[in-house]
This record gives C-alpha cells, sequence and structure tokens, in this order.
C-alpha cells in the first residue's frame, strides 16, 4: 500500500486554565465586567501572551510532509485549503499528557507547571519538546531537516529550498503566505531578498504571489506537453502565461479591527487597539493566507463612522425605510471603506477569487467603486467575528476538516414558528421549502431530509440530537433584536433563545430562515455566532427584517444547487460558489417582488410560448450578468425582453428608479463554506472506492 504524506500537528502549551471568555450575554454586574475589561478591545485573554511567538514559530513550520519534498505541479494545483494545525492548549487541561503523542511538535511556556514540561520532553514526538525561549532560527532549520529524514513518503526527492529558513519578525511575516510555493520553485532565496529590502511589504506580497499564481498557472497549461522539444513547450508556457495573466484571481485575507461604540460602552472595551491584539489579528490572517497562498491586507480600525452608519441602517430597517436609502447608506459605507485602503490593496479586492474577512464588521455588505451590489454579491466573502478574541484565535488555529456534501446531504428541518392565523405566510413558505426538498429527495438519492415542528427550545434540541447525523440544519423562526441589552437571538415558539447552552452540538453547516440574527453595526452578541461555538463550521444569518418569500426564493435555489452538485453539476463546488450564484443571479427576484403587475408579466409565457422567467434565466443571463453590475445587466436584458414584445417603456417606473429592496445584500456567512465541498472529483474518487 502506497505510503500517504504525514499531516504535522504542533501543541502550544501555555500555563493556567483558558479565562472564561464569554459574551456579554445576561450580565448582572457591567461595572465589574467593565472592570475586568480594561485594556481590551476583543477580549483576548492575557495568559496567552507568553506564547505567541510559539504560534509564530509554528507558522514557519512544514503543515505536511509534502512541503519537505519537492511536489509535481499537478499535485500542487490539487492544494485547495492547506493550514497549519496548531492546538493552544492551557497546561491544566485534562489529559494532557496523553494528548502528547499525537503531535509532530511541543512548545510549552518557560514557567508552565514542571510535571507538564517533563512529559513533554519525555512523550514520543517526532521531534523534541522545546521552551519558547529555546525557539531561534538555528532550531527552525533543524526541525525543517529532521522532519524531512523522518518522513513517511521515502521515494521522494528532497526540496532544494529546505535549509532556506529564517524566523521571521514583525511585517516580514507577511511573506510567509509566499514561501512554501517559492520552495518548491526553487525561488526562496529571490523572495527572502525582496521582503529583506522592501520599501512597501504589501507591494512586495502581492507581486511576489501574484507572480508564483501565474507561473504556477502557465505550467499547468502545459500539463499535456510529451517529448523533450523545448521549442514546443516554451511556446506553450507562453501562451499559458498569457492567458494566465488576464485570468488568474488570488486569495484574499482581510484583517479589520474594531468594535462597535455600543459594545464598548457596554463592555467597557477599549476602543484603541492594544499591541498584544493586534498581534493576534495577524497571526489570525497569517494562518488563513498560508492555508490558501493569499494576499493579506491588513485595514486600520474599523472606526466609529462605519459601525455608527451600519447601526443606523440596520434600526430603520427595522423601523421601515425605503430601498434608495438603504443604497445610498450602502454606497457611503463604501466610500468609508475605501479610504482606508491604498490603490494596491484596492486592486487586490477587484483580482479577489475568495475573500477571508476577520472583523466584527461586515466588508462584504459595502457597496465599492461603480458597483450596485454588495462586495459578497460578486466575490465569495466568508467571516470570522473577531470578539472574543481567544475563542476565535483557538478556532482558527486548529485545522477545519474538509466537508463533502457529495456523496450524502441530510437536511434536518426544524419549523419554530406556530401555526396561526398570524404566521400563516411563513408557514406557507417552508412548506414550500418542505415540498421542494421532498421531491429532490424522491429523485434523488444521495438527498435526505427530517422535518419537525419544534416550539419550545427542549424540543429543538431533541431533534438536533435526534438528526446528529444531520449536514445541514435549517431553523425557520422569528429573530428578535433585543437592542436594549444588544443581543439578537431566535424566537423559537414563544420562547427566547440565544443558543449559548452548552448541552447541544449542531451539524456542520446552520441555516437561519429568520429575521436579523446576525446583526452588526451595534456589536450585538448574536446567535449566529454562538452556533459557531456549538460546532457549525458555517452559518448562514441576516443582517436586518428579511421578507418570508424572498428568503424562500434564495433558500429553494441554494438547495437547488446543492441537489444539482449531487447529481454531478460542476458550476458550483463549493457551497460558497454556490451561494455567489444564488445572489449573482437574485436581482431578477427582487425585482418582481416590489411589483405584482412585473411578477404577473415575468413568470408568464412570451410569444413563442416559452416562460419568461426561464427565458431569461437559461438563455439570456449566461455570460451577460456581472457581479459587480447585476441589477444594470438584469434591466439591460429585461428591456430587450420587452422590446421584442413591442412592449418599450413599460414598467420603466420599476426598472428605472431602483426602487426594490436588495434582499441578498443582506446575509452573512460566518465561519468556513468555502470548506464545504458539493462537488469535487477527489473527493468522488474516494467515495466511490469505498
Amino acid at each position: 500500500m502506497k505510503e500517504r504524506p504525514k499531516y504535522y500537528s504542533y501543541m502550544v502549551i501555555f500555563r493556567g486554565e483558558t479565562e472564561d471568555v464569554q459574551p456579554i450575554i445576561g450580565v448582572s454586574d457591567l461595572e465589574k465586567l467593565r472592570l475586568e475589561n480594561q485594556g481590551r478591545m476583543h477580549l483576548l485573554d492575557d495568559r496567552l501572551i507568553p506564547v505567541l511567538p510559539a504560534v509564530e514559530y509554528c507558522l514557519h513550520m512544514p503543515r505536511t510532509e509534502m512541503d519537505t519534498y519537492d511536489v509535481d505541479t499537478r499535485v500542487l494545483d490539487n492544494a485547495y485549503d492547506v493550514p497549519h494545525n496548531i492546538c493552544i492548549i492551557p497546561d491544566t487541561a485534562p489529559f494532557i499528557e496523553q494528548m502528547m503523542p499525537q503531535f509532530t511538535f511541543i512548545i510549552y511556556e518557560d514557567n508552565c507547571l514542571n510535571c507538564v514540561k517533563e512529559s513533554a520532553q519525555c512523550s514520543e514526538t517526532e521531534l523534541e519538546a522545546m521552551s519558547v525561549s529555546d525557539l531561534s532560527n538555528e532550531s527552525l532549520k533543524k526541525h525543517w531537516e529532521s522532519l524531512f529524514i523522518k518522513r513517511t513518503v521515502k521515494d521522494v526527492e528532497r526540496l532544494r529550498d529546505i535549509e532556506k529558513q529564517f524566523f521571521l519578525l514583525d511585517d516580514k511575516q507577511l511573506i510567509l503566505p509566499a514561501l512554501t510555493t517559492a520552495r518548491q520553485y526553487g525561488n526562496a532565496d529571490i523572495v527572502y531578498n525582496k521582503v529583506f529590502n522592501s520599501v512597501n511589504i504589501f507591494e512586495t506580497c502581492a507581486d511576489v504571489i501574484w507572480n508564483q499564481l501565474v507561473h504556477h498557472n502557465a505550467l499547468m497549461s502545459c500539463s499535456s506537453f510529451s517529448g523533450t522539444d523545448g521549442n514546443l513547450f516554451r511556446k506553450m508556457y507562453s501562451e499559458g502565461k498569457k492567458k494566465a495573466e488576464k485570468t488568474t484571481r488570488v486569495n484574499v485575507v482581510i484583517s479589520m479591527p474594531g468594535v462597535s461604540r455600543r459594545q464598548a460602552k457596554l463592555g467597557g472595551l477599549n476602543q484603541e487597539l492594544p499591541v498584544d491584539e493586534k498581534k493576534v489579528i495577524r497571526l489570525l490572517a497569517l494562518h488563513r493566507a498560508i492555508a490558501k497562498e493569499a494576499l493579506i491586507i491588513e485595514v486600520p480600525l474599523v472606526g466609529n463612522a462605519l459601525f455608527d452608519k451600519l447601526n443606523e441602517l440596520e434600526i430603520n430597517c427595522k423601523q421601515g425605510t425605503n430601498n434608495k436609502y438603504i443604497k445610498k447608506t450602502l454606497r457611503d459605507l463604501g466610500k468609508i471603506f475605501e479610504e482606508k485602503l491604498t490603490k494596491e490593496q484596492l486592486w487586490a479586492i477587484r483580482w479577489a477569487k475568495h475573500i477571508t474577512v476577520f472583523s466584527d464588521f461586515p466588508i462584504g455588505l459595502v457597496v465599492m467603486g461603480d458597483a450596485d451590489t454588495s462586495l459578497q454579491c460578486y466575490k465569495e466573502v466568508s467571516y470570522r467575528p473577531l470578539t472574543p478574541l481567544t475563542r476565535c484565535f483557538q478556532n482558527e488555529m486548529v485545522k477545519h476538516e474538509q466537508i463533502y456534501h457529495g456523496a450524502r446531504c441530510k437536511i434536518a428541518f426544524a419549523e419554530c414558528v406556530p401555526d396561526d392565523n398570524q404566521n400563516k405566510c411563513i408557514r406557507s413558505t417552508s412548506a414550500s421549502i418542505i415540498h421542494s426538498l421532498r421531491n429532490y429527495c424522491a429523485s434523488n438519492e444521495k438527498m435526505e431530509y427530517a422535518y419537525a415542528e419544534t416550539l419550545t427550545v427542549q424540543e429543538l434540541k431533541d431533534f438536533i440530537s435526534k438528526n446528529r447525523d444531520a449536514d445541514i440544519l435549517h431553523i425557520s423562526g422569528h429573530g428578535y433584536y433585543d437592542r436594549k441589552n444588544n443581543l439578537a437571538g431566535l424566537m423559537v415558539g414563544h420562547e427566547f433563545w440565544m443558543g449559548d447552552d452548552n448541552d447541544y452540538r449542531v451539524p456542520p453547516v446552520v441555516i437561519l430562515s429568520a429575521c436579523h440574527v446576525s446583526p452588526r453595526g451595534s456589536g450585538a452578541v448574536n446567535v449566529a455566532d454562538m452556533f459557531i461555538r456549538a460546532g457549525a463550521e458555517a452559518v448562514l444569518g441576516t443582517f436586518v427584517l428579511v421578507d418570508a418569500q424572498r428568503n424562500m426564493i434564495l433558500i429553494n435555489r441554494l438547495y437547488t444547487y446543492i441537489n444539482e452538485a449531487q447529481k454531478g453539476c460542476k458550476m458550483y463546488k463549493t457551497l460558497s460558489e454556490a451561494w455567489s450564484g444564488v445572489v449573482a443571479t437574485n436581482a431578477i427576484h427582487e425585482i418582481a417582488a416590489s411589483s405584482q403587475k412585473f411578477f404577473q408579466w415575468i413568470m408568464g409565457k412570451n410569444d413563442n410560448g416559452e416562460l419568461r422567467l426561464m427565458d431569461f434565466s437559461m438563455k439570456r443571463c449566461p455570460g451577460r450578468l456581472h457581479g459587480s453590475s447585476m441589477y444594470k445587466d438584469t434591466i439591460e436584458i429585461v428591456k430587450e425582453m420587452l422590446h421584442e414584445e413591442g412592449m418599450d417603456g413599460k414598467f420603466d417606473d420599476i426598472l428605472s428608479q431602483d426602487d426594490y429592496f436588495p434582499e441578498s445584500f443582506f446575509y452573512q456567512w460566518i465561519g468556513f463554506p468555502e470548506n464545504i465541498h458539493l462537488y469535487n472529483e477527489l473527493f468522488e474518487q474516494v467515495t466511490e472506492n469505498t
């Protein structure tokens, strides 16, 4: 049997117990809370500060065996998300000694318990345990060499640049995401020279990562080459490079610290970022960027202007407002955000494929530049809220599994809305989703669903427990935004629930069909974040009040894409991509929802007997809807259809006034939706062989 490359795991041990940095829920003594939070912005446990150099060191180490030897370009091309696996744990953790042999390398704080240090030094790890103070550039080189010697896969060529190791400090660390690929192509010296002589570290990193990606994609265009004709290879490479320069996209990681004015006042939080929290936030960005060979954009503090304007928008949406105000506010948010960025950073966002955001502010909501849609409607965006920072840090540093829904997907649908006259509309939209799921399951054996009416919190927990094998938990409920106490939770029947209990675990994906369960303007503690604590890898929540009918359309379309992916459709390979597809083509549904007459027209048949919506979606849209201008493009296609029917000028009051609610803007994925795979050829092969 062929040996599989080993994934390395690193244990970092700090002194003491992790402080239970809880969200601010139901606090009876605010003065005590404010005293405890003095000097903090994002609630970092000070006990972690002494081991931050250990985490930095681990980020300089190889992630897998393949980082230590020469890897074929085609194998590199299959790498998707390869993070370091770093477990940050207190020396008082139960069974810590029993856990040690599972790790490749252990680093402990100098003043850890003696018994823990002795156990670490005696543990059968691949590398010797070390204290934080003993880490050095020399030990880094030694550890790389040692891991190559002890590798599992033997018949491989030693990485040419394996000895090219420097323990980088401060801003120079931002080049780490580029170094793995640079070593594979024998360019480590070039990259180090560039960063050591750089006067603008962001531009240097952007240049290196961009050129490496273009070079890699050009090489992949030559994968069919055979023979020894050097001239033919150079010609193929040159043509491939020209194409790659036009089509290559970069992954981007954005960090933007800052808390809202209300959040700071309620919790006694500092509105100036402490140095140690700034360092932790950079480590978060580095960890994610190394996993995705991404470019890091470090944005200064959010500031009150962004949070205040978003808070005002969320309040007005709750009280009722007009759509022109909404779109103007989103543009204003975009202008404020853009002012924080350099031209080079704006370029990176424009060329981004996927954006990971470490911030309490939802950057993807803003409308930037000439776009007529929010950033998250034409870029894949996933969020990692920073507060509380201790939990965010420990959760990010461990390796998260790649989850595959292509072979099987079970959806557990919990109906938390009472069946009465007041909720007829919501219950009917739930029934529509269930009807669709039933049809999908009838024609697709890979799809399964379970349904229950859960009108108490205990019934909901019991349903979740009963369906532990579910892949997606769909909760239909009312959201309840308690602005006085800065909380946003769910109404389960007539019970308010924040999801902050410790006696339940949720499936990898949670979809919340409920209003304002994830508002961000006031820094409210919210149920969406609580579900990440409860085990979810990705949670879909909403910022504001949403319409049940429009929500049903969005979610039904998402489930349609999942169903189609299971049948072999390669259009959307991840949950993140599928959602981008949903929102990028949703403008027609939002326009239709604004006018009964337009709705009847678009849902009717044209002179050829075709349903106009199908004509619009299947024939006219492909290649013509661009994410950043999807409303403009949608209106252009609709006017084209009207012209063909001799109806020029019809619905101009709707199509020209921009007077429709952009429902899809106000949904947010937190967690790792990009790691939920709907179609993946490698996963498919493994599934077929088991």
